[in-house]
């Protein structure tokens, strides 16, 4: 039977969850309520389904027939939105009943709602670089681009759902999941109809979806660019150097043994 494999990014999600559940576990109990439950069940029943069914797809992704891999890429769309939707929930840092009894508590609480929501966009762009890995491994490059491109789009809608559209189902916050279409897909292409259309009388719904997706857009490109670091060369070093020593050094001609 072959040995299961944890990639490394799984392990560092999994530590970084139980950092951020211990914290929440301490506060709770010096505290003595639970008023930021919510975030634990946005973290588990929205966003940790997205880095588990990437790692799956991630897996076994070579094995799959196009239906199951295309099924599977699906799921992980409809979760997706889930994860850097956890933004929005700096709204809460100031609404916990313990506040008046602690006035100091906010400074805490906007930490702990902070850390909750930075760990569910991490999750969320690392599932989105294995995705992207996967796509240009099967397809190509621009085709890759092109699909994330297309997620990201469909996450800014996501996001409209999951904070201001209220579900039937009342799971977690009671706003919409967007991976209930599942459950009722009649009735949430209903809601979301009725609340986008016609466009001119839902102004304000097209504006929050538009700030979501260019408000994300900068959080990639800023991840992106911290990554990128690592691979930037000392500028200074070969500001003053001579062009050919700069080409033979880049192209590592010339170099000690």
């Amino acid at each position: 039977m072959e040995k299961l494999k944890i990639p490394s990014y799984l392990r560092v999600t999994i530590i970084l969850t139980l950092v951020n559940l211990a914290i929440m576990v301490i506060r709770n109990i010096y505290v003595g309520e639970h008023y930021f439950g919510f975030l634990r069940s946005n973290l588990f029943i929205g966003s940790f389904p997205t880095i588990i069914i990437a790692w799956v797809i991630d897996m076994y992704h070579k094995k799959m027939g196009k239906l199951l891999f295309w099924f599977a890429v699906a799921l992980w769309v409809l979760f997706y939105p889930n994860a850097p939707y956890m933004i929005s929930d700096l709204i809460h840092n100031a609404q916990s009943p313990a506040n008046q009894k602690y006035p100091d508590l906010i400074k805490y609480d906007t930490l702990i709602i902070f850390s909750f929501a930075m760990l569910s966009v991490f999750i969320g762009f690392l599932s989105l670089k294995v995705i992207f890995r996967i796509f240009v491994e099967k397809f190509s490059k621009r085709f890759a681009q092109a699909f994330i491109t297309i997620t990201i789009i469909l996450s800014c809608l996501g996001f409209y759902m999951g904070r201001e559209l209220l579900s039937a189902i009342k799971l977690g916050n009671g706003y919409l999941y967007s991976w209930e279409i599942f459950l009722e897909p009649g009735q949430i292409i209903k809601i979301v109809w009725q609340a986008l259309f016609p466009p001119q009388d839902h102004v304000p719904a097209y504006l929050m979806m538009l700030l979501f997706g260019v408000i994300q857009y900068m959080l990639l490109i800023m991840f992106k660019d911290v990554n990128d670091v690592e691979n930037i060369t000392n500028i200074s070093e070969d500001k003053d150097a001579a062009p050919d020593a700069t080409i033979s050094r880049r192209a590592g001609v010339g170099a000690k043994a």
